[in-house]
C-alpha cells in the first residue's frame, strides 16, 4: 500500500476543533507525510502551525501552506473531520498509476441541502461549458497536484473559498490533465461550515467566468495584439 512519504499535506485551520485536527495531523505524519498547518487567524492558536495574524481566507491559507511545502507533490485536505487519511493514501496510489497533473477527490454526499446541491450543479455545468469536460466535482477541498504548476497560477486564484474552483478551472482551461477519484466525506463532528452558500456561490461564479474567459481567449487576444503592433 502506498504511503505519504513523497507528499506535503496542507491543512487550513480556522477555529476548528483542535482535537480533530491533531488526530488527522498525527495520522498523516505516521504515514510519512510532511504536514503544514496554516492557522488562518483563529481566535485560539494551533500549536506548531504557520500563523496568519488575521483571517485572510481559505485559499490564501492553502497558498501559504503550498509556499512552505518542501516536497513537490501537494495534497490539500480539510481538518474539520470530514476527510480521511485513507483517502489521502488512495489518492497517492491513483496518482502513481495515472499520468495526470491533478486528481480531485470526488465526493459522494449522502445528504446535501437543496439550495447547496442545485447551486453546485449549476456551477459545475457552467464550468463544464468552458472546459468541454463534465465536472464531477468542481470545488472539492481534497486533491493532489504538482506544486510548481499550482504556484504559477497564484496571481489569479481566489484567496477565499473559491480557491478550489479557480485552480480547477486554471488547470483545465490550460489543458492540464485532471482526473477525479472517489472519496468518502464524513459528517463534521464539531461546528458548522464557514461557507456562505449565496455569497460564496456568486464569488465562485465570478471566478469561473473570469478565468474561463481569460484563459480560453488568451491566444485570440495575443493574435489580435499582433495587428495592433503593425
Amino acid at each position: 500500500m502506498a504511503n505519504l512519504s513523497e507528499v506535503t499535506v496542507v491543512l487550513p485551520f480556522y477555529n476548528e476543533n483542535q482535537h480533530t485536527a491533531f488526530k488527522l495531523e498525527a495520522e498523516l505524519r505516521a504515514e510519512g507525510a510532511e504536514v503544514v498547518v496554516v492557522d488562518d487567524g483563529s481566535s485560539y492558536s494551533y500549536p506548531g502551525s504557520i500563523k496568519h495574524e488575521f483571517n485572510k481566507g481559505y485559499g490564501q491559507a492553502l497558498m501559504t501552506g503550498i509556499n512552505h511545502a518542501s516536497r513537490s507533490i501537494i495534497i490539500t485536505m480539510d481538518c474539520d473531520g470530514q476527510h480521511r487519511t485513507q483517502d489521502a493514501i488512495n489518492l497517492v496510489t491513483a496518482w502513481k498509476m495515472l499520468d495526470v497533473d491533478m486528481i480531485i477527490g470526488s465526493r459522494r454526499l449522502e445528504y446535501e441541502k437543496p439550495l447547496r446541491m442545485w447551486g453546485r450543479k449549476v456551477l459545475n455545468f457552467i464550468a463544464s461549458l468552458f472546459t468541454g469536460i463534465y465536472m464531477q466535482d468542481l470545488n472539492s477541498g481534497m486533491r493532489i497536484f504538482k506544486k510548481d504548476i499550482a504556484k504559477g497560477y497564484f496571481s489569479i486564484l481566489c484567496p477565499r473559498f473559491s480557491f478550489t474552483t479557480s485552480i480547477t478551472m486554471s488547470y483545465m482551461c490550460d489543458d492540464y490533465k485532471v482526473e477525479w477519484f472517489p472519496i468518502k466525506v464524513l459528517e463534521r463532528p464539531h461546528g458548522r461550515s464557514h461557507v456562505r452558500v449565496v455569497k460564496d456561490g456568486l464569488v465562485t461564479l465570478y471566478y469561473i467566468l473570469r478565468i474561463g474567459i481569460a484563459l480560453r481567449t488568451r491566444r485570440l487576444r495575443a493574435w489580435l495584439r499582433t495587428f495592433h503592433r503593425i
